[in-house]
């Protein structure tokens, strides 16, 4: 199942959110895709709505039994799982392709945003000239010109 989410407002489709986030004047970052697959999934999703936590105060009404609570499904990655981040340089008509592809909704990035994450994913760059390319001559000394 997939619901979508803008502000406080919940939509069964995404032109209607779609829709509202523009009324609102909100960035396309601001339309939330939930997509739940199991039925714990979404009743560990409606019990964080309604303000259940795994250990309730003296004074809070105490869960019903057999519910899922919040420490059982990690809540984001059933949300993560749904995105491909896609700088904003990328052409729409392409970005849109391969996500109608890969059945994921967009997150638009800065250029800034994709060039970090994709330094954090490198393993270890080799910068040129240095010990990691053997094969190259020593770079020539200041002191030979």
């Amino acid at each position: 199942m997939i619901v979508y989410n803008v502000e406080r407002g919940w939509f069964p489709m995404k032109n209607d959110a779609d829709a509202h986030r523009r009324q609102l004047g909100l960035k396309p970052a601001a339309l939330a895709t939930i997509r739940i697959d199991t039925r714990e999934e979404l009743a560990a999703f409606l019990n964080a709505l309604m303000g259940l936590k795994k250990e309730p105060a003296a004074q809070e009404e105490v869960p019903p039994a057999g519910a899922v609570l919040e420490p059982q499904v990690v809540a984001p990655e059933v949300i993560e799982r749904n995105y491909i981040e896609v700088p904003d340089f990328v052409p729409a008509f392409l970005a849109k392709e391969h996500a109608k592809r890969e059945g994921k909704e967009i997150r638009w990035i800065t250029e800034e945003q994709w060039n970090a994450s994709l330094a954090s994913t490198a393993t270890s760059p080799a910068p040129s000239g240095s010990e990691a390319d053997p094969p190259s001559p020593p770079p020539p000394s200041p002191s030979s010109s």
